[in-house]
């Protein structure tokens, strides 16, 4: 088959980006022809290329004809493809549960949506357009991610990833904090610290600590994985969790309640190298990438494509629309992330400043107390008593 495999952009890597260009390799791999297409590329993009797969930006430079099309993330692209492609058989992976991540909301745009967790899936089913909801797992190419050195019976070294970390006011100085007094080593993957040597870093510690794609990652590379992120923490993936963990998408929120620094800290004592060769059996059971590609060749084969809405004109305008509320939305987050750090400056200077107002007025009891100041308030004594005569003169003479 023909086809086409598209997200938001391919120049930072995240989840999405690391989906989109492992389901393209694998597709490619069982024989079908591939063609990765975002609005945006960069370094995720030169891998990709060399990685032999053809990467386009621009929409005039994709196939004239295709018989599958795959859009994660961004529903405009879904839109725009459905204009282009209205004989293909076109399928939505829903990444996240914002708004701008739903399936579009037209009949007909895609044929069938693909939830990577229940979470997502509960979203996708209640949205107008979805199609047929189909439940997948996050796949995992097995080979690039594969078992380097064994964790050490005593952790010594964490790998703390996601692109939130970095962000001001992050959750992760709670961990590290709860983790503090095992003298363990710490190194930070994700914005603004990027890296496409994901596998090698992970290989390198004893334990990663992050949320979504990159926990099922770490299992692979036999890493003890512990979940824990902006939204949550949900603690060691055992074959006892897994199950919970993974319905919610590795996303912190299996169990309702973020940790303590107390359970943080006993989660930390329950540590067994063991669970990297555990979990990284169960990626293979449940994520290997092969089969998932194998997945989607079979639901594309199977699905009949879905005729779009027949005016091309009002497609192009819903994906102008949906592209301005994904801009919308970025600046959005960018000014909140910006106003919130100003307030953050604010609280820390107040704070600064009621604690040297405090120490000043240690400071200003303690000089109070020496004996230079009480002799020096002795011998001020009669020059106080003379000024204050003068200025009862003085009163008296104004009547």
């Amino acid at each position: 088959m023909e086809l086409i495999v598209a997200t938001h952009q391919l120049a930072a890597p995240g989840g999405p980006q690391s989906y989109a260009l492992t389901v393209a390799e694998h597709l490619a791999r069982l024989g079908h022809s591939v063609t990765l297409y975002a609005r945006e590329i960069g370094a995720m993009a030169a891998l990709a290329r060399e990685r032999c797969l053809n990467v386009s930006a621009e929409l005039d430079e994709l196939p004239e004809r295709v018989e599958g099309v795959i859009v994660g993330v961004d529903r405009s692209l879904a839109f725009e493809l459905a204009g282009r492609y209205p004989d293909a058989v076109r399928v939505f992976v829903v990444h996240g549960v914002d708004d701008i991540h739903l399936p579009p909301p037209v009949d007909g745009v895609v044929a069938a949506t693909v939830a990577l967790n229940d979470r997502l899936a509960v979203r996708a089913a209640a949205c107008v357009g979805a199609g047929e909801v189909v439940r997948m797992r996050q796949p995992v190419d097995m080979r690039r991610f594969s078992a380097g050195k064994q964790p050490a019976p005593r952790p010594a070294r964490v790998l703390l990833l996601g692109n939130y970390h970095g962000a001001h006011g992050s959750r992760a100085q709670v961990i590290m904090d709860a983790w503090s007094r095992a003298g363990l080593s710490w190194d930070q993957v994700g914005h603004p610290r990027a890296s496409l040597a994901v596998a090698e870093r992970m290989t390198e510690a004893d334990i990663v600590v992050g949320y979504g794609r990159s926990i099922i990652e770490a299992m692979a590379c036999e890493r003890p994985a512990y979940v824990f992120d902006h939204a949550g923490g949900d603690g060691w993936v055992t074959p006892d969790s897994y199950e919970r963990i993974e319905a919610a998408g590795f996303s912190g929120l299996a169990l309702g309640t973020p940790p303590d620094a107390a359970r943080l800290r006993a989660d930390l004592d329950a540590y067994r190298p063991e669970l990297g060769k555990l979990g990284r059996d169960l990626v293979r059971t449940h994520h290997d990438a092969r089969q998932h590609a194998a997945e989607l060749v079979a639901l594309l084969r199977r699905l009949s494509p879905e005729p779009p809405p027949q005016q091309r004109s009002a497609l192009r305008a819903l994906a102008l629309l949906s592209e301005a509320q994904l801009r919308a939305e970025i600046a959005h987050d960018h000014h909140r992330q910006q106003a919130k750090q100003w307030l953050d400056r604010a609280l820390a200077l107040e704070e600064q400043l009621v604690i040297q107002t405090a120490q000043a007025a240690e400071r200003l009891d303690a000089v109070r107390k020496t004996r230079r100041y009480r002799l020096a308030q002795m011998l001020a004594w009669p020059v106080d008593v003379v000024r204050g005569l003068r200025r009862w003169s003085r009163s008296k003479l104004a009547r």
